[in-house]
């Protein structure tokens, strides 16, 4: 399938590595141009000269999205070098790991503001493009999670969000959709880590999906680039679940 995404233009936070990385380069796979950013310089350089080598026009960013003047600056200078923006996906995480309203802090600006500035900012040359933003959710957002933190509280407030800005713009021709993956593992990941930190509980999870194992992040990132796309033209203010069957409960 033609997925029509042949020299359109992405922006994209957090592509250095993971969903966002694979992400990029199923975009870029599809013909697109790319202006991305991420905490570290050296991350940023890899990624770039990676996109470069796939052959993509790209250029990487160094910033910490809870910097709201940074931040805001980047998607300035990316507007910039791409000329406008047809696609726009907040893809960074604070994800845990911080205590008490430290985390709840974190989560709230990148989570939740890294989408909203970032709407605000490329709104408008979204309205121009007829465009697309997707946001990244997740499962752990939809039912009960073993631990509370604010994390899913965060990321359930994306699908709330992108609900209201799906009436909104999509009156201008702008679709908004989320995406909720579930266990997802790669090199580096939380799933990683939990595997060695925590075997119980990691097969618990792994026999909990009916095929007996985590997804991968190119799964989510096919699901991902059909989304942003003009073949889902008629898909709007959605928010789909990509998690092998993991979450048992039944959408009606």
């Amino acid at each position: 399938m033609d997925l029509g995404l042949a020299g359109k233009r992405l922006i994209i936070t957090g592509a250095t590595r993971g969903l966002g990385q694979a992400i990029a380069r199923e975009l870029v796979a599809e013909g697109m141009e790319l202006a991305f950013c991420a905490r570290t310089a050296e991350a940023v350089a890899e990624a770039e000269a990676d996109y470069r080598a796939r052959g993509a026009r790209a250029k990487g960013w160094v910033l910490d999205v809870r910097d709201a003047e940074a931040y805001r600056a980047f998607l300035g200078e990316a507007l910039a070098f791409l000329g406008g923006c047809d696609v726009f996906i907040p893809n960074v995480s604070a994800k845990a790991g911080l205590e008490g309203e430290a985390q709840w802090r974190a989560n709230f600006e990148v989570d939740l503001m890294g989408a909203v500035r970032g709407m605000e900012a490329v709104g408008e040359a979204l309205v121009d493009a007829k465009g697309a933003a997707l946001f990244l959710v997740t499962t752990a957002a939809l039912e009960h999670f073993p631990v509370v933190q604010p994390y899913n509280v965060m990321k359930a407030t994306l699908i709330v969000y992108a609900k209201q800005l799906s009436q909104t713009l999509g009156a201008k021709g702008v679709r908004v959709n989320c995406i909720s993956p579930g266990s997802i593992y790669y090199q580096g990941s939380s799933w990683q880590r939990a595997e060695k930190a925590n075997p119980a509980f990691f097969e618990m999870v792994r026999k909990s999906i009916p095929e007996g194992r985590l997804g991968t992040p190119e799964e989510v990132a096919r699901l991902a680039a059909f989304l942003v796309s003009p073949a889902a033209s008629w898909v709007n203010g959605e928010n789909i679940v990509v998690d092998g069957g993991q979450i048992k409960r039944v959408h009606y």
